[in-house]
């Protein structure tokens, strides 16, 4: 499993944690094991599902136009046996020389972007550029139960063997800078996220499947969400947090704690739209306001 730098990931992840490891003793230590995984994986998807509108496996299989055939198996562990004999020097050295010379692509592109933006944009990168930003070089092992013939609209097992494939791919972790043609730039927060091993999904080029342990020949692939590898989440560089910070601190300089609730609702309004790295503090902080209000506490000062 992989989990690289996706701040609004990491808090839901110790809760997965915390609740994937109570289960019932007596259990083999594999069984357990098993349950873990596959109870962590499902938050992780459930997780990811909420923040994003995402594509059910029927419409990715029936709108792709990747070379890349889907696959349906599980990732395999770096120093399984399987892995390890279907390694690939060669491809290898190629991607890795290829990787080199995009990486130093991307971070040109980004020091060139950062120069050409606006000082909002700019004075809200530099603050957050000291965090760990990289790009990284994945190969995932994959072992292929089933592959997707197109023509046919089925599943099928694949020939002797080709029951292991490799996926390589570019992935940026932490902040950059984007533009899209002539719009404005734009601040983005990357992570991505590699699967567990030995969970059962549906694989493509740039995204898999929820967790499926059906038979995809049997499965409702129309209700299966496809989730992506690499996580995007737009930075906004206004002043948000600072007025956020203001409207709390006029509710207490002016003691005007009926205001909590519009506060509150101004803010998750705000907060829909916009990234806001301290909502869930504020929303804390004024809740529990709200409460001492509510209880007479507040009245008393």
């Amino acid at each position: 499993m992989t989990l690289r730098s996706i701040p609004f990931l990491l808090f839901f992840v110790l809760i997965v944690l915390s609740e994937a490891f109570a289960f019932e003793p007596l259990e083999s230590s594999k069984e357990t094991e098993h349950k873990i995984e596959k109870s962590f994986e499902e938050k992780i998807d459930s997780i990811i599902s909420k923040r994003l509108h995402l594509p059910s496996v029927r419409t990715k299989l029936e709108n792709t136009h990747s070379k890349f055939i889907a696959v349906y198996g599980h990732v395999l562990e770096a120093n399984d046996k399987r892995a390890l004999e279907s390694a690939d020097d060669e491809d290898l050295f190629v991607a890795e020389s290829l990787f080199y010379l995009l990486n130093e692509q991307l971070m040109q592109r980004n020091d060139l972007l950062l120069k050409k933006a606006i000082p909002d944009v700019r004075n809200t990168y530099k603050r957050l550029m000291n965090r760990f930003n990289f790009i990284s070089l994945e190969r995932i092992k994959i072992y292929v139960d089933y592959y997707y013939d197109k023509e046919k609209d089925k599943w099928i097992r694949p020939v002797k063997d080709h029951h292991i494939i490799t996926m390589t791919m570019v992935v940026k972790s932490g902040h950059f800078l984007y533009q899209d043609k002539d719009s404005a730039i734009e601040i983005r927060r990357y992570g991505y996220y590699i699967p567990n091993p030995n969970v059962k999904r549906i694989f493509f080029n740039d995204g898999y499947s929820e967790v499926l342990w059906k038979n995809p020949n049997e499965a409702p692939l129309s209700t299966v969400k496809v989730l992506p590898y690499q996580l995007i989440e737009k930075i906004s560089h206004n002043k948000s947090t600072n007025g956020n910070r203001k409207k709390i601190t006029n509710l207490l300089k002016y003691r005007d704690f009926s205001a909590i609730p519009v506060v509150l609702k101004e803010m998750e309004d705000y907060c829909e739209m916009n990234s806001c790295r301290e909502e869930i503090i504020y929303k804390r902080y004024l809740n529990t306001l709200k409460t001492l209000y509510h209880a007479g506490v507040l009245k008393r000062f």
